[in-house]
């Protein structure tokens, strides 16, 4: 077996923190030591909530026994970006520290930046659900993957893919329940059955309140379709039994393109009108956005 060569990071400040490289661990570039001042933060990061005692807590293991990993950056605007690691950065100057071990990748781009970031969280498990889905929704918009290549990717079934991004239909009060961890993703799928929003606010807060299992939301909604089966019927009747399963497929399109309810209305002849749904200003942004590329 070769003798391994190892080398102790660049500058007196962070050999401390650091304590020795293998020379085999790396095999895209040097380790750098990079000021912290000139990394900017990730514009593609999933993960919006860092907890303050997390990034103390590391910040300790690092002092203690050192950054076992470097971050990676890119270089923007003469400057860094951070792709991965930004726990680390943030235990760092945590700690005080100038300088931080990076490894720069010349040639990244935001989709693959974007990738890159939620791959790791993914992994990691350091994403709430609702990040989780509007990642896999920009993943899946702005960067064209397919509900097939972003499995294999992040290691998530199809199915599991799809309900995550469902949860983006609920209001963002319930959303914001689901972030803090009021409410588990269970209620949320539960409450997504429910097409009265104000009806899945009030059930939300009962469950907020009450303590309601995700069973006893479950009941609660089979009973209310029950009661809501014989209007639709009714309203089914009312157009002879039948639906263009051409306007279907386009309506079940454009909901999954701004992950939305969104209805194609026929009038008389060739005309009509589509109506898509938002539930915030911070959503009709959203769909704008989406609308503009």
């Amino acid at each position: 077996m070769a003798n391994k060569k190892t080398r102790r990071a660049l500058g007196r400040g962070l050999s401390s923190l650091i304590p020795v490289y293998d020379s085999a661990i790396v095999d895209e570039g040097d380790i750098l030591s990079v000021d912290i001042d000139s990394i900017m933060p990730n514009p593609f990061q999933p993960r919006k909530n860092f907890n303050r005692e997390e990034i103390g807590s590391l910040a300790e293991s690092i002092r203690s026994q050192g950054l076992i990993q470097p971050i990676i950056l890119r270089k923007r605007a003469g400057k860094y970006e951070i792709i991965s690691g930004e726990r680390r950065l943030r235990a760092i100057r945590h700690l005080g520290e100038k300088r931080i071990p990076a490894i720069v990748k010349e040639k990244i781009s935001d989709g693959r930046m974007l990738e890159m970031a939620l791959v790791e969280n993914v992994q990691r498990e350091d994403l709430n659900d609702i990040e989780l889905g509007k990642s896999l929704q920009k993943l899946l918009v702005e960067c064209g993957l397919s509900h097939k290549d972003l499995s294999e990717r992040i290691g998530k079934s199809r199915s599991a893919i799809t309900n995550t991004i469902r949860l983006l239909k609920l209001p963002e009060k319930i959303q914001d329940l689901i972030r803090d961890g009021s409410i588990s993703s269970g209620h949320a799928r539960a409450l997504l059955s429910i097409k009265d929003r104000q009806a899945q606010l009030a059930l939300a807060k009962k469950i907020v309140s009450q303590g309601l299992t995700v069973r006893d939301i479950e009941n609660i909604t089979q009973a209310k379709e029950k009661r809501e089966k014989t209007k639709r019927k009714g309203a089914i009747a009312s157009q002879d039994g039948r639906v263009d399963p051409d306007i279907k497929h386009q309506e079940d399109r454009l909901r999954y393109l701004f992950g939305t309810d969104v209805r194609i209305k026929t009038g008389t002849g060739s005309k009509g009108k589509i109506e898509i749904n938002y539930y915030s200003r911070e959503d009709l942004n959203r769909i704008l956005d989406i609308m503009r590329k």
